[in-house]
């Protein structure tokens, strides 16, 4: 097991689990009690079935027409402030009280993603990264 406190470390770590999936991987994800966040994408009905509540995130950069991962995207920490204005929402009980929150994204921008949440010590100390690989996870 990592020792990294960006991840999530299992049942005993009180941070909520935080999973970034691409959209091709995410329909064999789907957890009922879980937030499922599309990030720059458009859901169809179909991947937004199953899931406890689904969001969907579009970065405000001005002139921007590609994918929420890139740098350009990700200035000023505005996915970190919506993944806190969810925390605070949950709090409120204005969405499911959600365990696991699945950031769900085309597989271009999962990279850039990746570095610009662990760049918010904020997030981190709110949520933890699950490692989640193609071919198993493990919550042991």
């Amino acid at each position: 097991m990592s020792t990294s406190p960006l991840l999530w470390k299992g049942p005993e770590d009180r941070r909520i689990r935080l999973r970034l999936l691409s959209v091709e991987t995410a329909e064999g994800q789907v957890q009922a009690g879980s937030l499922a966040v599309f990030l720059g994408v458009q859901p169809s009905p179909a991947q937004q079935a199953g899931w406890g509540d689904v969001r969907t995130w579009i970065p405000q950069a001005a002139g921007a027409n590609h994918g929420s991962g890139c740098a350009c995207c990700q200035e000023g920490g505005e996915l970190g402030r919506f993944l806190i204005s969810l925390m605070q929402a949950r709090a409120r009980g204005e969405c499911v009280f959600f365990q696991t929150l699945s950031l769900i994204c085309l597989p271009q921008d999962k990279a850039g993603l990746m570095q610009a949440l662990q760049s918010d010590p904020l997030v981190f100390s709110l949520y933890g990264l699950e490692a989640v690989s193609s071919r198993f996870s493990c919550y042991c």
